[in-house]
């Protein structure tokens, strides 16, 4: 039987997960790995003019005009791995206005979380962790 998962160990799992949660959220995907809702247009004024919506000023700003949580990138460059110990690894916004904005946007649509593609993500690191402590040959014997 393999031992536990030391805290650097699972400082490199928790990264991966992570990468994969941060790259999906920068791509305007949902937990469910499918594409974000759309960001709201710009309201008609009382004049039947269009007036700019939040994609206008990302787009002006030369931002995506999708739900991929950059205005200034605060929120996303305060995503860390908060706390690894043994076993367990926990991922987290470490700026508290990061952490309530975050809160906010999963309440219209979740997208922090983990997707199947960052399980898959999260299960390859730690199957890359037990290649490194037990670096010995595995074949199937018939």
């Amino acid at each position: 039987m393999l031992g536990p998962f030391s805290a650097e160990q699972m400082q490199r799992i928790g990264q991966a997960g992570l990468d994969s949660i941060a790259a999906r959220i920068h791509r305007g995907e949902n937990c469910d790995d499918s594409a974000a809702k759309p960001l709201k247009p710009g309201r008609v004024t009382s004049r039947g003019n269009q007036a700019p919506g939040y994609p206008d000023y990302k787009m002006r700003r030369g931002l995506q005009p999708i739900r991929d949580w950059m205005w200034t990138g605060r929120t996303m460059r305060s995503l860390k791995v908060k706390r690894a110990d043994e076993n367990r690894a926990t991922i987290g916004f470490i700026d508290p206005r990061s952490d309530t904005i975050a809160h906010i946007n999963s309440r219209r649509e979740k997208q922090f979380g983990v997707s199947p593609k960052d399980r898959a993500a999260v299960n390859a690191a730690v199957l890359n962790e037990l290649r490194r402590q037990c670096p010995g040959r595995f074949e199937n014997v018939a």
